[in-house]
């Protein structure tokens, strides 16, 4: 399942409302835009629902709305959601056509009963602040909630422009499989290496093809027991370590350049992820921040493949001109921002125009930079009719 289309609207009708308008997205989708144009805060707006859905709070200050559309198969679910900072004020979920959950204020609602033939609606009353597609979770009678909460703990997201666990380190080194908590990406690394290589003896082989496929050249990565003789850190702790073709040493996290953690972390969790066979939704803030032109435009491209290989929705966002000339257009969801507005284009809503693109001969970033998203070569005809 993955997530077609979003609608987000925080504070309607003060001075600080802020409407994300019927975003559409694809499975692949590179998010490009100016500063201050909205692209963190449309992923920021999915990361927060995804905490409520896991049972989590919330960091809205006002009344929120949401509308997501997804695809699931061949088929549809539509989930819908408004709440403040005290209740949850409404709440709905549709599978095609059908609406099999209607929750009201005061934790009011009907749900579709499912564990038995034939169309079966039953009452339920649930504490005001909790979500139903939380509260009613249940395999055999509520099937379709599992849906939506598998989708929620699935979701897997990076901020590239932070640590990424460089500066984050594990008491032990070995751990089991329900130690992990792989929903927070800015951990330490230790827990996961140590129970992947168990699990899957295709794990340590896979990263460090990746690792070499963007240009560093790893022979061998693990843990290792670390401490920091004058530090003030009292208890021994365990990181990891990467060795490099052509250096016999151990070089631990601390001492890795930050890109290069950066595009490890992302790659060691991504390949568990792979490998576990999960197929969600993975977001990239700013991706490609610290590596240089060509890392980046490698490990975007790995990413872009991986991503497609496995059946996984990836979302990354950048601003950096080179990355953008890395990757089709067709991938492209351009926000653009009018106030307290966001507008996109994509390949799905402006296929013409991303079409015409083709045959300018110009670079990918000049079709941002140019906004010929907006309007193609309508501007062109435009000026040519003035001129006349």
């Amino acid at each position: 399942m993955y997530l077609h289309c979003l609608t987000f609207l925080e504070n309607p009708g003060t001075k600080t409302e802020w409407l994300i308008d019927n975003v559409g997205l694809g499975e692949i989708n590179l998010v490009v835009g100016k500063n201050s144009s909205g692209k963190t805060r449309t992923l920021n707006a999915v990361s927060d629902l995804v905490s409520m859905l896991r049972g989590r709070g919330t960091t809205a200050t006002g009344t929120v709305i949401y509308d997501l559309r997804f695809r699931n198969g061949e088929g549809f679910m539509r989930y819908e959601l408004e709440y403040d900072t005290r209740t949850i004020l409404k709440e709905r979920l549709h599978v095609g056509d059908e609406m099999v959950l209607d929750r009201q204020s005061e934790g009011h609602g009907i749900i579709k009963y499912e564990a038995a033939p034939g169309s079966i609606f039953l009452d339920f009353e649930i504490p005001h602040e909790q979500l139903a597609c939380y509260a009613k979770r249940d395999r055999l009678q509520h099937p379709f909630i599992e849906v939506i909460h598998g989708w929620a703990v699935s979701l897997r997201r990076f901020d590239f422009s932070g640590e990424l666990g460089k500066n984050s380190y594990a008491l032990k080194a070995d751990f089991q499989t329900e130690e992990l908590d792989l929903s927070h990406t800015g951990n330490s690394l230790v827990p996961i290496i140590s129970v992947a290589s168990r699990e899957f003896g295709t794990f340590r082989e896979m990263v460090l093809e990746d690792m070499n496929g963007i240009g560093y050249e790893l022979e061998d990565f693990g843990i290792i027991h670390y401490s920091e003789r004058y530090g003030a850190a009292s208890q021994d702790r365990y990181a990891v370590y990467t060795t490099e073709s052509g250096l016999d040493k151990e070089v631990t996290q601390r001492d890795m350049s930050q890109g290069m953690f950066r595009a490890f972390s992302v790659l060691v969790q991504l390949d568990y992820y792979v490998l576990r066979g999960m197929k969600g939704l993975v977001i990239i803030d700013d991706i490609g921040e610290g590596l240089d032109f060509e890392r980046a435009k490698q490990l975007v491209q790995l990413l872009i493949r991986k991503a497609g290989e496995a059946g996984i929705q990836l979302i990354m966002s950048t601003n950096d001109s080179f990355i953008m000339n890395a990757v089709d257009i067709e991938h492209w969801a351009v926000l653009r921002r009018e106030g307290n507005k966001i507008n996109l284009y994509n390949y799905e809503n402006s296929r013409e125009i991303f079409e015409d693109f083709k045959f300018t001969g110009l670079n990918n970033f000049d079709f941002y930079a140019s906004e010929f998203f907006r309007s193609g070569f309508q501007d062109e005809e435009d000026e040519g009719a003035r001129d006349r």
